[in-house]
């Protein structure tokens, strides 16, 4: 990544301390969840002791259904891969309840369980009662943390969020000093101990203007001045006062920012919205990009895509995405 020592690209599992067991919750079961968790047996990618938390007779019709097709033997390798791991808890069907019972689960032993999240359907899970806009804010909210960001993590890119999911003509209202400060804190953090190899490395994180070209020096916005400007302050103060080894270059223009993060000159960034930091994201790491939670007590991923209803249950899901979650899942350390 950067030319600082010891930043690594995506340290692998065999260099961290390993997770003992994951917690993998199915997602909408009307997408492409369900078929990822098939592509995860089919692979090997699953051991004793982790726990499917899944509607059992609908995965198996699936994998009926995909191991009858030309080449889908996969599919019934990986049903008997999973079915030693599903989770026999009564609960209704669904990926609300899935979800509740996965966290549950980890919950009882966060430092020993791992969740890993397939993709959920925000509008259905608002019909089945769910009042939070995303897995995000839930397990946020599950594990009584007011300190919380989403990573999106790839071999190349790695972005962390100081607004989640909100409509864009919310983003200039609701941010501010405190969200960007507790997003650069995070990250600085998740870069220490997740991703460096080596203890004397000095991250540099930059750190994104709200408008473009980072305002113009105010022509086009003043928030880089009265906002993005003063966080970064903030954040250059509190690791010298907590001896992070960690620098913090901005308000950076979004457009060149990314480019230099991709060439190493940086080690990660803050976006102050969504689709600033995700769009470019998953322009280079659709295929094994990564979701991971920062600010929880235990260790979250998730692929970096959605439910794909229009592809469920064809077989022809990308699982890469999946298959990276759970490799960081159970490479992360606490």
């Amino acid at each position: 990544m950067s030319s600082e020592p010891g930043i690594s690209a995506a340290a692998p599992p065999s260099e961290l301390h390993a997770v003992p067991a994951l917690v993998v919750t199915q997602g909408d079961p009307a997408g492409i969840g369900p078929e990822l968790l098939l592509r995860l047996g089919a692979a090997d990618l699953l051991r004793a002791g982790d726990r499917v938390i899944a509607d059992l007779t609908p995965l198996r019709a699936l994998a009926d259904q995909l191991a009858a097709r030309p080449g889908g033997e996969w599919a019934a390798h990986g049903l008997a891969a999973l079915e030693p791991l599903i989770d026999q808890a009564p609960r209704s069907a669904g990926q609300v309840s899935a979800l509740v019972r996965g966290v549950d689960l980890v919950l009882e032993d966060p430092r020993g369980r791992a969740l890993v999240t397939a993709p959920i359907d925000k509008a259905a899970c608002r019909a089945e009662g769910f009042p939070f806009p995303g897995h995000t804010e839930y397990l946020a909210a599950r594990a009584g943390v007011d300190d919380f960001a989403m990573l999106m993590v790839g071999p190349r890119l790695r972005v962390v969020l100081a607004t989640i999911h909100l409509p864009l003509r919310e983003v200039p209202l609701r941010l501010d000093v405190a969200s960007i400060v507790r997003a650069g804190r995070l990250l600085a953090r998740a870069l220490r101990e997740h991703f460096t190899r080596d203890s004397s490395a000095r991250p540099v994180i930059g750190v994104l203007g709200l408008n473009p070209h980072a305002g113009e020096r105010g022509m086009l916005g003043d928030e880089e001045q009265t906002i993005v400007g003063p966080a970064i302050a903030a954040l250059r103060e509190w690791a010298a006062a907590n001896d992070e080894p960690v620098s913090f270059r901005g308000p950076l223009p979004a457009d060149t920012a990314f480019p230099a993060h991709a060439d190493g000159a940086l080690d990660g960034l803050v976006a102050m919205y969504h689709d600033q930091g995700l769009a470019p994201f998953k322009l280079l790491h659709m295929r094994d990009g990564v979701n991971m939670t920062l600010g929880l007590p235990f260790i979250r991923t998730s692929p970096d895509h959605g439910t794909a209803r229009d592809i469920a249950g064809r077989g022809v899901a990308d699982p890469s995405s999946m298959f990276a979650a759970v490799a960081l899942a159970r490479g992360a350390t606490r």
